[in-house]
This record gives C-alpha cells, sequence and structure tokens, in this order.
C-alpha cells in the first residue's frame, strides 16, 4: 500500500511541476503563417529578429511605458516582447510573452521577470490585427490554383 500511494504521491507531483508556458496564448488563428507575422508586425512593430522559418518574432526592445529605448547604455531595465507561431498547420495558435531583463553588474542583461499583463494587452491587439487581416484578405489569391 506505501509503495502505490508513494508512486502516486510521485506521479502527481511530476505532473504539477510540468513544464508551464508563460504569457498568453490566442487560440486557433486561421490565417497562415506570413499574414499571421504581418498582423503580428502591425501591432509591434519592426522586429529586431525573426526566425529562418518566420515563426518566432522578437520585437524591440521598450521600457515601462511602451517607447523604444534608444541608448540602451542609460537603460537599468528592458521589456520586449516575444511572438511565437505553434502547431505545424492550420489554425495556428499564437504565444505572446512579454520578458523584464534588468542590467547586471558586468553592464549586461539578465532575464528578470514575465509580465502577463503586458503580454494580454499585446495579444489582444494582435486577436484585433488577426480579425482585421482577415477581413480585407483576398479570396482567390489565398488559394493559388496554379
Amino acid at each position: 500500500m506505501k509503495k502505490v500511494l508513494g508512486f502516486f504521491l510521485l506521479a502527481s507531483t511530476l505532473l504539477l511541476s510540468s513544464c508551464r508556458t508563460g504569457g498568453v496564448i490566442i487560440r486557433e488563428t486561421p490565417l497562415n503563417v506570413s499574414e499571421t507575422r504581418r498582423a503580428v508586425m502591425a501591432v509591434i512593430g519592426e522586429p529586431r529578429s525573426v526566425s529562418q522559418n518566420g515563426r518566432e518574432i522578437l520585437s524591440q526592445f521598450y521600457d515601462k511605458k511602451n517607447k523604444i529605448i534608444e541608448k540602451m547604455d542609460m537603460a537599468r531595465e528592458r521589456y520586449y516582447t516575444h511572438v511565437t507561431v505553434l502547431g505545424d498547420r492550420r489554425p495556428y495558435d499564437v504565444q505572446v510573452e512579454v520578458l523584464v531583463e534588468g542590467r547586471n553588474e558586468e553592464g549586461g542583461f539578465d532575464l528578470l521577470d514575465r509580465d502577463d499583463d503586458k503580454a494580454g494587452v499585446i495579444a489582444e491587439k494582435i486577436r484585433q490585427s488577426l480579425n482585421q487581416s482577415r477581413d480585407t484578405r483576398n479570396v482567390i489569391d489565398d488559394f493559388r490554383s496554379f
């Protein structure tokens, strides 16, 4: 009986402590990856980097008031948005994370925290942009029969 209880306790501990995704997830977006990327870039602006497959987008660094940081040597804390398109086919999920970095002793930046409140606001703007993009797309060009 003790072995069964111990196994159950171990299994439940592993289940509860498993990896958790941070940020906010927009479920089942019907657009393709390039249209989704275009809608995301309309919200976050010109990205700092985009992955090779176009599914991960990093925004420019900004401060607490959402203003882009121009002189990085003066900043003690910086924020950036990390958007990931999840899934291998449509409908895709879009994960939005806002990460906070703080300056360390050597002058570099270390990851401090995630700001899920800002991520929720940005995710809602992206959701609205995705819906607008869906209304304005050309249905005939979307199929590309040739």
